[in-house]
């Protein structure tokens, strides 16, 4: 087990189904996923759910997080907090760039992997990725 974690030593990777957004893993223990994230202006992420209570931090920038239907912008030393299962959703809509920290209880075995796999909601209820317009402009 790593007692000091230094996050500029920590490889980034990006979180799939995130657009804009890169990823560091920075700790796993016996019951928390700790995630640091980047989020560029327009980056975005689509309403999604997942069994794991999320407390996080705005270290830098400003977040629009849309929690069970309703708006927040969380600014540069706000925290937040996601119930689980609760569908929520998130947005970079400010000219800089956002960073993020997020605890996930209980562990997040995806994130593990550097993979994000939560339920979309949209593809939930329709059965349709509501990414595909966007990618393939279709």
């Amino acid at each position: 087990m790593q007692y000091i974690i230094h996050p500029e030593t920590i490889e980034k990777w990006p979180l799939e189904k995130h657009v804009g957004v890169v990823s560091k893993l920075l700790a796993d223990g016996h019951n928390m996923t700790v995630l640091w994230s980047r989020w560029e202006p327009g980056a975005n992420a689509p309403e999604h759910i997942h069994p794991h209570e999320q407390i996080g931090i705005c270290l830098e920038g400003e977040m629009v997080f849309t929690i069970q239907g309703v708006e927040y912008t969380v600014h540069a030393g706000e925290y937040y907090h996601i119930p689980p299962s609760a569908p929520h959703a998130e947005r970079n809509d400010s000219a800089q760039a956002a960073i993020l920290t997020d605890f996930f209880s209980p562990v997040r075995s995806d994130l593990l992997q550097r993979h994000f796999d939560p339920e979309i909601v949209a593809e939930k209820t329709t059965g349709k990725n509501p990414r595909k317009k966007e990618v393939n402009g279709e």
